[in-house]
């Protein structure tokens, strides 16, 4: 925080006397005097529409006066020089005090001093003995993070090794996610039952893992300590997988979902339904509930937001606040000295046995997992995306370039005008594109769809050649049947690349 402080000398007079003139000082000053020590005053300055309170030491040592003003609302910077100018009002009213305080009121300071001191000490014992009541409920000093560590360094370390297999820094590559375990519908559901673990540790750009990451440390340091190791893994876990099993559920049409969220709005959850019960002290529960409250209302509504998974938001957090509850029973017998070690495996074997019964009623055929794991291989490819944007053109030039003969409104030299000057252009165009394929570095799936849609380019220009006689000639008896000859071709080489 920002501040700045200055040290004066105190000549001949002696140090109580000098916290005296300091406490007058502050007081002709409209500055409040909250505590003090053998050689402290801490006070600070008011609060009004347009400032917030400075703090204000006073330190008094070896014959010198230091006053500090401080910054302790959050500020970064004092860039109206508020703490120097502090300081030296302060140094001004202690000049002025030490002319202009009399004896009687030098006396009746020291007095308000000593009774402030008994009072800090007594303030310090208060928070002291809540604190160890604090630590004695919630463990906070007597354990380490290296669960919720760990953690972190995994989700870290798979993001990086996505980021060079070419998952993407800041946009995601959906099939990359799905090589590497994300919840996706079609394989998860024949068989992938593995998805609804891996998904928790991957995500989908580097801001949703360092967003994911704060908030998992931010309620780790409380509940890594306050469960034990075991509880905690065992939880994090399973609201995870409970989570991936929600947002299956509710995504009916299929979903590419991933992300540590789920888990980790679990652990808000568990940590929601401490905070419901007399387990953790009340002086720290209400601000903790609150923020807590705050936090997940806030992201709940945020994730009302397209792209984001809520289901697994909401599955997480309710999950969360099950187990939790049943945590509460067992902490509660084991400070009683009951032994409560079934509590994480009834937990987990539950778990399993709600993924394994929802998988088995939800199983899906596989009919499209061979064509989606050969598309996901496909990806590993140098040339791939390459590729698929070429794909993309040449689908966005068929629209285009198909539209004229759809239009029944056009006359024959309309038509042909458009054929001359837009849709075989566009097919030349596509054509050339997709030669440029056959020197990729791409599978040999992809240079089979390539050959396939070279071909159904050439027959789409036979067809407007076709057209274009029947225009020129008027012969259309005679040259019909050869265009629906052509067009059946066409259907049945566009029935072959859907199978590709």
């Amino acid at each position: 925080m920002p501040k700045h402080e200055q040290t004066i000398a105190l000549n001949n007079t002696d140090k109580e006397t000098a916290f005296a003139i300091a406490y007058q000082a502050m007081k002709n000053s409209g500055w409040m005097v909250q505590f003090a020590g053998p050689d402290k005053l801490l006070g600070s300055t008011p609060k009004n529409w347009k400032n917030n309170p400075l703090q204000i030491l006073i330190t008094i040592a070896e014959g010198n006066l230091t006053v500090c003003s401080e910054m302790v609302s959050g500020e970064s910077f004092d860039m109206m020089g508020k703490n120097k100018k502090t300081t030296a009002a302060f140094l001004s009213a202690f000049d002025e005090a030490l002319k202009s305080t009399n004896e009687s009121t030098i006396e009746s300071n020291k007095s308000a001093i000593s009774t402030l001191r008994e009072a800090t000490i007594k303030t310090a014992e208060v928070e002291a003995q809540q604190a160890a009541e604090v630590d004695k409920a919630m463990n906070l000093s007597g354990s380490n993070l290296y669960v919720t560590y760990g953690i972190i360094a995994i989700n870290t370390l798979v993001f990086i090794l996505m980021a060079v297999n070419g998952a993407g820094i800041f946009e995601a590559n959906g099939l990359v996610h799905i090589k590497w375990g994300s919840n996706f519908t079609p394989l998860t559901l024949s068989g992938d039952w593995w998805r609804l673990v891996t998904n928790i540790f991957i995500h989908f750009g580097i801001i949703h893992l360092l967003m994911n990451m704060y908030c998992l440390y931010t309620v780790g340091v409380y509940l890594e300590p306050m469960l034990g190791k075991l509880k905690y893994t065992a939880a994090y876990l399973c609201t995870g997988i409970l989570a991936s099993l929600v947002s299956l559920w509710w995504h009916k049409d299929g979903v590419n979902s991933a992300g540590a969220s789920g888990a980790i709005f679990g652990m808000y959850g568990l940590f929601l339904a401490l905070l419901t019960t007399s387990l953790i002290p009340q002086q720290v529960r209400q601000p903790l509930l609150q923020s807590i409250g705050l936090f997940v209302v806030y992201n709940l509504i945020y994730g009302m937001k397209g792209g984001v998974d809520n289901a697994a938001h909401v599955g997480g957090l309710l999950s969360g606040f099950v187990i939790g509850y049943i945590y509460v029973l067992g902490i509660k017998k084991e400070k009683q000295d009951q032994k409560m070690q079934w509590i994480v495996p009834v937990i987990v074997l539950l778990t399993i046995g709600g993924a394994y019964g929802y998988l088995e009623q939800n199983k899906m055929g596989t009919e499209n997992r061979d064509k989606i794991l050969t598309e996901v291989k496909d990806a590993d490819y140098k040339d791939s995306d390459k590729f698929n944007t070429i794909l993309q053109e040449v689908a966005s030039m068929e629209t285009k370039a198909v539209a004229p003969l759809e239009d029944t409104t056009l006359t024959d030299p309309e038509l042909k005008n458009k054929i001359d000057s837009i849709s075989y252009p566009l097919w030349t165009d596509a054509e050339t594109k997709l030669n440029t394929t056959s020197m990729f570095d791409i599978s040999a799936a992809m240079h089979t769809k390539a050959n396939k849609l070279l071909e159904y380019v050439g027959l789409r220009k036979k067809e407007l050649d076709i057209l274009l006689k029947i225009i020129n000639t008027g012969k259309s008896e005679e040259l019909i049947p050869q265009l629906n000859d052509v067009r059946t071709k066409m259907n049945i080489i566009g029935a072959e690349m859907q199978k590709l």
